[in-house]
């Protein structure tokens, strides 16, 4: 029997029962091209979110770049999989507001046999970018 992938990732994605952390952040899933090793998703931060100048605390910025960088390397391993995140480094390059929609965009750069390295921007709807990261990831199967 073949594995569908798309169906597997948009049901896991987009069902209502994903993990508490990604629902947190606000995560909603725009598209992935599991060929191309991308995906993009909608984020929207909550107020609890906020740091003392109201803007985003890193570590929720980074969640949801971590969020959709490990769609993206997930998705371009065969059957079920993961990819839980070994090491990320994020530039913070403007405010990150929260209680706006957010869009986030992850790619795998290089897939090998024990790493997948992947790459993340998080953008303002009209493109500006806010950060931007990049992680290398262990490939796992949940087979």
């Amino acid at each position: 029997m073949n594995f569908d992938k798309r169906a597997y990732w948009e049901g896991v994605l987009g069902d209502g029962t994903r993990p508490p952390a990604t629902d947190f952040v606000g995560f909603d899933l725009i598209a992935f091209d599991e060929t191309a090793g991308c995906a993009e998703a909608a984020f929207c931060l909550p107020d609890q979110a906020k740091n003392p100048a109201g803007n985003a605390q890193g570590g929720f910025i980074t969640a949801a770049l971590d969020e959709v960088m490990s769609v993206a390397g997930s998705i371009v391993q065969d059957g079920p999989a993961m990819a839980p995140t070994l090491q990320m480094t994020v530039s913070f390059i403007r405010p990150v507001p929260v209680g706006v929609r957010l869009i986030g965009r992850g790619e795998v750069v290089r897939k090998g046999k024990a790493a997948i390295f992947t790459q993340g921007t998080l953008r303002l709807e009209d493109g500006t970018l806010l950060a931007q990261a990049t992680a290398s990831c262990i490939p796992r199967s949940l087979a």
